[in-house]
């Protein structure tokens, strides 16, 4: 960065297919940056008044010219504010949006996992260790964290956190109860429904990429996805990009490759956002887009006739500093917890508009990560039978945050 801030060093030009968005923001306008093509890390909301710094740069000013350029009658000391204007600059390239080595790397590696067959993992070596071995050790562990007492085998479909396995034995025990219901299957085809952080191009977003974790690579069963996309009125999003970084799908990946080995095919969807329904009082199902979407892939499932198992990868609640609340986590988890049995409940009754309608009728006020994903894989299947599992919280003290999971199973 301390380049940018020497007099003679030339600012970086903007990339010219960077597109952007006005918006409203109270009384002031705003301006989201974001890169159609992917390349860029994130989209960037930046005050109009900067925009003029934007223009100038063309790969042309050096920084005394800005310098200049900032100054007027009533002020010639710009010191206090020109830091902060490069490392905005310093800020741009680091995400992408700049015409530099760093974008042409990151352009590179997108590119280059595009034309790849193959989704490598970005879990590996934080989330679980990235040593074979190792993340053997894990996973027995975590299997080990919750006997199966109790607990009734031959599950058709369960739901399951994505939580980070780090955050403690809560998480572990809740994953394992999910697990247990399903470890003596023999499962042909798994189809994951994962909640979608970092995109939303549609209700459901698929990719005929493998997936490649330290356990090897889990084959996608890309029939289905011919299938579907021979149904006329089908209009299916392919969004590898969706898939590259999101973690709700790898991370049942491993728990999968070591219960099934490589006997298991995928079928990978990532779930976009509902908050158009959420915003306006509508149900999914009365979408004709969504019910073709879920219609067809029933039956381009059923087309397949493999032996399948569903799960929804999914968390409940954000609450919390860290999650823009304006209250701390800690003196709303026994009212939370509450609110989280009412859901369960609605979903072990099989219940789902009552679930989205409770969700809904306070505007997602508890950003529940997993309301998209549950109500679509409930829509999928007609099952007869419910059993919850584990409950859980994760309170970070640290940020005055906490997250909410939870393990249902459902059975024929």
């Amino acid at each position: 960065m301390n380049s940018y801030l020497n007099e003679d060093f030339i600012l970086p030009k903007i990339r010219e297919d960077i597109a952007f968005e006005l918006i409203e923001q109270g009384e002031e306008q705003q301006v989201i940056l974001y890169d159609p093509h992917g390349y860029a890390k994130q989209p960037v909301q930046i005050p109009m008044s900067v925009i003029p710094l934007l223009q100038m740069l063309d790969g042309t000013f050096r920084k005394s010219d800005i310098e200049n350029a900032l100054k007027d009658e009533n002020n010639d000391n710009i010191s206090d504010i020109i830091e902060p204007i490069f490392n905005l600059v310093f800020f741009l390239d680091n995400l992408g949006y700049l015409e530099t080595d760093n974008y042409y790397n990151l352009k590179n590696q997108l590119d280059e996992y595009l034309n790849s067959t193959v989704r490598k993992p970005v879990c590996a070596g934080n989330t679980y260790s990235d040593d074979p071995n190792h993340l053997r050790a894990q996973l027995k562990a975590l299997m080990s964290t919750r006997n199966s007492d109790n607990i009734k085998t031959g599950a058709k479909m369960i739901i399951v956190p994505h939580i980070d396995f780090r955050v403690g034995i809560g998480a572990l025990k809740t994953y394992a109860a999910a697990y247990h219901t399903i470890k003596n299957e023999t499962p042909e085809l798994i189809v994951i429904f994962g909640t979608s952080h970092y995109a939303s191009s549609d209700y459901l977003m698929f990719t005929r990429k493998n997936f490649e974790t330290p356990l090897g690579i889990v084959q996608t069963d890309t029939d289905v996805i011919e299938k579907l996309i021979e149904f006329r009125n089908a209009n299916i999003k392919i969004d590898d990009l969706a898939h590259k970084d999101e973690h709700s799908i790898e991370l049942q990946l491993v728990i999968l490759q070591y219960l099934f080995g490589d006997n298991f095919k995928i079928l990978p969807v990532l779930v976009g956002s509902f908050h158009n329904f959420v915003n306006s009082d509508l149900l999914p199902k009365d979408d004709d887009h969504f019910n073709n979407l879920i219609n067809n892939l029933k039956e381009a499932i059923e087309k397949n006739g493999k032996k399948t198992i569903y799960i929804a990868s999914v968390d409940f609640a954000h609450i919390g500093r860290k999650f823009g609340d304006d209250f701390d986590a800690d003196t709303e988890l026994d009212i939370l917890k509450e609110e989280d049995k009412v859901l369960i409940n609605h979903l072990i009754n099989f219940e789902t508009d009552e679930f989205f309608k409770t969700v809904a009728k306070n505007k997602d006020r508890r950003k529940i990560c997993g309301l998209s994903p549950i109500y679509s894989i409930m829509q999928m299947n007609k099952l007869k039978d419910g059993q919850f599992l584990e409950y859980s919280q994760w309170n970070e003290t640290e940020t005055k945050s906490a997250v909410s999971f939870a393990s249902l199973a459902f059975y024929e």
